[in-house]
């Protein structure tokens, strides 16, 4: 069950860091590449309560543009080839 973290509108947002990834680990699910860490909260939040200031490193992502603003043609569906289906007799068993 995650931990339950305060509301804080003051402090970097992790899930708009560059550095911010999620863990295979399901008991930290959160790190942060920059600090080199994972923890059960958001890095920003465990770095307020060990050094009781703001996170430094915070780096925000790039945005990338969204679909409908990007410029120039859109791609014709006749540059997909059409995949040709083997029939199943003429696969061969090891």
């Amino acid at each position: 069950m995650p931990v339950q973290e305060p509301e804080d509108r003051n402090r970097p947002d992790c899930w708009k860091c560059v550095y911010f990834k999620i863990s295979w680990d399901p008991s930290k699910p959160y790190a942060c590449q920059m600090m080199g860490f994972k923890s059960r909260m958001l890095p920003s939040y465990e770095v307020k309560l060990a050094d009781g200031n703001e996170c430094r490193g915070f780096t925000p992502k790039e945005l990338k543009q969204p679909l409908s603003v990007m410029t120039g043609p859109m791609p014709s569906k006749k540059l997909i080839a059409p995949v040709k289906r083997m029939d199943t007799t003429s696969v061969w068993e090891a």
